[in-house]
């Protein structure tokens, strides 16, 4: 690696990779991936676990980089991405979801079909249709929010910050969401 770029500023450094130059973030990343696995190791044991949840809090800082405020400082910015990425990390594994390395190849469709009888796993498909049906009577202010927070795990604070809504907002949508969807099935079934 260039020795110019190893004494450049965070803020040259920027600069730089918005204006293009992409490669340059690896300085970032090696400058800060100390930092970062400490952050993680407190919240996972695992190395290669906690080097997977590393590498997605770098992507998805390499991502906001256009919303960082240069009033502090990148590692500040960076570290409080890290937490509230752990954060929901944790929060997702309290909640009985594997992790990563516990995955395997179509762990996801397995469980939709891990019925043990056809009969069973017929009714499951017909939930998952009525299901699908009924959310596409919902309009997408209720229902984006909905299937954030219940199919993908996003945080309130996160859908905050990707649908420009406040927090108490969003929680108003994903109850109305489920009320009417509740509705919407009792009158189907």
């Amino acid at each position: 690696m260039n020795k110019d770029l190893l004494h450049k500023s965070e803020s040259e450094l920027i600069d730089d990779i918005l204006n293009g130059s992409n490669d340059k973030y690896r300085v970032l990343v090696d400058r800060y991936s100390p930092m970062i696995f400490h952050v993680v190791r407190k919240f996972e044991r695992d190395d290669d676990e906690a080097e997977e949840l590393s590498q997605q809090i770098f992507v998805k800082a390499y991502e906001k980089l256009e919303s960082f405020n240069r009033e502090s400082k990148y590692s500040s910015w960076l570290y409080s991405i890290a937490m509230n990425h752990c954060r929901d990390y944790a929060k997702n594994i309290r909640r009985g979801n594997k992790r990563f390395s516990e995955m395997e190849p179509g762990y996801i469709e397995l469980q939709a079909g891990d019925e043990k009888t056809p009969h069973l796993n017929l009714e499951v498909k017909e939930w998952k249709y009525l299901l699908k049906q009924a959310m596409m009577r919902l309009s997408s202010d209720y229902a984006e929010p909905f299937l954030m927070k219940y199919r993908d795990g996003v945080s309130y604070e996160v859908m905050s910050e990707q649908l420009g809504v406040s927090v108490s907002a969003l929680k108003v949508r994903v109850h109305r969401a489920r009320k009417e969807l509740k509705s919407i099935l009792e009158k189907e079934v």
